[in-house]
């Protein structure tokens, strides 16, 4: 497969997400409790009756705040992408409003390529660029299938480019 001259798009998996579901299961668990449990440990017999039927609701509250949470990060990552060009690097992200972020491939100095476990299993990693660029010195590709093609199809990319270009770096 010829990478040189196409567009590569990628984005990041949803397994970013993974570290919001244990709050949402724990506050699941809440809704488990005895019907009698908050009744008990509460002393809401000296409360006003609305205000009490209220904090016998909280678990509900909890769990209705827990998932909207969880549904605004998967939606926050769901609008992500990453597309690299023979050029640039583009970084599109926002759910109401869209925000493009671009760098000029010449300005990357550096990758690391970050695999943790839970990533590995699923054939994920980051790719993680450090760049020249004054907005975005450091800039994460998280969780993105095959990082280590990524990185070879990019760092091939910018030594092409640094070479039309006539750049070269100075440290």
């Amino acid at each position: 497969m010829n990478h040189t001259d196409e567009t590569i798009r990628c984005r990041p998996s949803q397994l970013v997400n993974l570290r919001y579901l244990p709050g949402v299961l724990l506050t699941a668990a809440l809704l488990f409790l005895p019907k009698d449990f908050l009744s008990e440990i509460l002393p809401i017999s000296f409360l006003p009756e609305k205000i009490a039927w209220h904090i016998l609701r909280v678990p509900w509250y909890l769990m209705a705040f827990a998932l909207l949470v969880l549904v605004y990060h998967i939606l926050k990552v769901w609008c992500i992408r990453y597309e690299i060009t023979t050029e640039e690097l583009k970084h599109s992200h926002g759910i109401l409003s869209r925000k493009h972020e671009f760098i000029e491939l010449y300005r990357i100095k550096d990758f690391q390529v970050d695999l943790p476990l839970v990533y590995r299993i699923f054939g994920l990693g980051n790719l993680i660029i450090y760049t020249s660029d004054k907005t975005s010195p450091i800039f994460y590709l998280r969780a993105i299938k095959n990082p280590g093609s990524i990185y070879a199809i990019l760092r091939d990319r910018v030594e092409r480019n640094r070479r039309e270009k006539h750049v070269f770096e100075v440290d």
